[in-house]
């Protein structure tokens, strides 16, 4: 049981290291032409949709951003858990 929330938590941390990590090295390298199309990004998702019931307003949508060096970096990311997950 403990080996089964090690290995969760392990694969939320690298994954959220991934894409903040990628997220920067985006940053940086979209001021270097030569690096430039690791900030290509693309944005999809549903816009936000409400629903006024007088009592209760519950608003609903998701929009993910993500470029190519969070794209690669999730990769890698799950290449090294399955690495990690193998091995124990």
């Amino acid at each position: 049981m403990k080996k089964g929330i090690v290995k969760t938590i392990s694969l939320i941390l690298l994954i959220v290291l991934a894409v903040v990590l990628g997220k920067a090295a985006a940053g940086a390298a979209a001021g270097v032409p030569s690096l430039a199309w690791l900030a290509i990004a693309a944005k999809f998702g549903v816009s936000t949709a409400t629903v006024d019931l007088s009592v209760l307003q519950v608003t609903f949508g998701m929009m993910i951003d993500i470029n190519v060096a969070q794209a690669i970096l999730l990769l890698a990311a799950i290449l090294i858990y399955t690495r990690i997950q193998g091995k124990g």
